[in-house]
């Protein structure tokens, strides 16, 4: 004959069972809902603002370009081509920050055209005229620069030509971490660039929702390696060392959106490539996440103005950054000759 169970244990019993029901509704819901944010803060999106340079107001004869298209995914991106009068000393591929549009570099890319350099920039997926329903992810971008760097290497009249790699923020952790997925490309310049995609995410989470983005964070890691896999946290400085290329890195202390905590400049003390040099913006205005490459005066416009307008005065290069620039990349080209 069978023993009553006590009440003790049966209380025992309902508590462990409606335990367990609540950690596994936390985990589903938590995992949903990652996928959920995920969709929200990488939708689709076209960001530019009224002081960007755009080429409409460029001499088109005079800096002629040429769109191209390739798919990354499932997903057709859009780009374009810039060439010099003569022959091309090297091909920069540009990329693009988060949610930039295919302009938002141009006073760069006139630049490096100016000083015989080739130029092929791209809108990422989800951004602009390219496809795709949203931005995906923040390892996105790498997938997107291998794509590009998959149509150069088919391009009869790309592939021949020395390339580059030259990016901003999302761009600048794209362009150290493609680098090492690419046996043709010689070099890589990382302006303001973060070390890696799980960090980058929790930092900015914690600025929106504080302690609960800790909460949340292993749910983000989850989501992240679900659409990713073994690329959705690879770290800028892994790359960067294990790829052995010449890499400048640009960064500043100062750097609000990409702090030193997080960016790769802040893992100097971390690189082992012997071919990594690292720059540190520290003059006023320019250490601003989108001022590196601006003068001073163009950096304190855009730093002061509420609603910068004035196209001339907010994309004045410093000459200074963009020499160093392109003697880096003529160095790297010329190494690899």
């Amino acid at each position: 004959m069978k023993r009553p169970v006590s009440t003790f244990k049966r209380r025992c019993r309902r508590v462990c069972i409606i335990l367990l029901v609540t950690v596994l509704s936390y985990i589903l819901l938590s995992v949903a809902g990652s996928a959920v944010v995920f969709r929200f803060i990488f939708a689709r999106t076209a960001t530019v603002h009224a002081f960007e340079l755009t080429y409409a107001d460029v001499d088109a004869a005079r800096y002629p370009r040429s769109d191209v298209s390739f798919l990354s995914g499932n997903n057709r991106l859009r780009g374009c081509v810039y060439r010099p009068q003569g022959d091309s000393r090297a091909l920069v591929l540009l990329l693009n920050g988060m949610n930039a549009c295919l302009d938002r570099h141009l006073p760069e890319i006139l630049y490096f055209v100016d000083h015989g350099f080739a130029v092929m920039t791209f809108e990422n997926t989800g951004v602009g005229q390219s496809e795709g329903d949203g931005t995906v992810g923040l390892a996105q971008a790498r997938l997107d620069a291998d794509a590009a760097m998959d149509y150069i290497r088919r391009d009869n009249s790309l592939a021949p030509l020395p390339l580059v790699l030259y990016g901003h923020s999302l761009g600048g952790y794209a362009a150290a971490t493609a680098l090492c997925d690419s046996e043709k490309a010689c070099a890589a310049v990382c302006v303001a660039g973060f070390n890696a995609p799980n960090e980058n995410m929790l930092f900015s989470a914690r600025r929106r929702v504080g302690v609960l983005a800790d909460v949340q964070y292993p749910f983000m890691c989850l989501q992240n390696y679900f659409l990713f896999g073994d690329k959705s946290d690879s770290t800028a400085v892994d790359a960067i060392n294990a790829c052995g290329k010449p890499v400048m890195l640009v960064g500043s202390d100062s750097d609000e959106t990409v702090p030193p905590d997080i960016s790769i400049t802040g893992r100097a003390e971390d690189i082992t490539n012997p071919r990594a040099v690292v720059v540190k913006i520290d003059e006023a205005y320019r250490g601003a996440h989108s001022a590196a490459w601006l003068s001073r005066s163009a950096a304190q416009y855009l730093a002061e103005t509420e609603a910068p307008t004035d196209k001339r005065r907010a994309n004045a290069l410093d000459e200074g950054f963009m020499r160093d620039v392109t003697a880096f990349m003529d160095k790297a080209v010329s190494e690899q000759r």
